[in-house]
């Protein structure tokens, strides 16, 4: 239940000014008036990417459901993607690796079989492989 609360308060800010100071940011979405924000418990910026977490739901159900417009450029703010225990991504694969070298790694990390347990599908730029487990309750990661 609180990581669903957490989750609940918890909003991605896209498309910030690298020049954006970040307590400027905090001190935007603490502000009511102007961002239609509350008590911010935490900014974790990465890039022009940050996550907010607020102290509570309706706060950020408030935020999420206005446009944000600050010194001049408009931010993108949505609610924080639901994460999915069923599903694993491989980034930075050489294009020209096997899928099946791929297929023996997994199968050697984790103890799980390629036939019973998992399910590999590459990009089109074969760099990434999505994996999904079809039991994610189960052995391995």
């Amino acid at each position: 239940m609180a990581e669903r609360s957490l989750d609940e308060r918890s909003l991605e800010v896209l498309d910030i000014p690298e020049d954006l100071d970040d307590e400027f940011l905090s001190l935007y979405f603490d502000n009511k008036r102007r961002s239609g924000g509350g008590s911010v418990v935490s900014l974790e910026r990465r890039g022009k990417h940050a996550l907010v977490v607020f102290e509570d739901v309706e706060t950020a159900v408030r935020v999420v459901s206005k446009t944000h417009v600050l010194q001049n450029n408009t931010l993108t703010v949505r609610r924080k993607p639901p994460k999915d225990p069923g599903k694993l991504l491989l980034k930075g694969l050489n294009p020209h690796t096997s899928l099946d070298y791929v297929e023996l790694y997994i199968e050697n990390v984790t103890g799980m079989d390629c036939e019973t347990d998992f399910i590999l599908y590459p990009s089109p730029n074969k760099d990434l492989v999505l994996v999904h487990l079809k039991n994610p309750s189960g052995k391995g990661l």
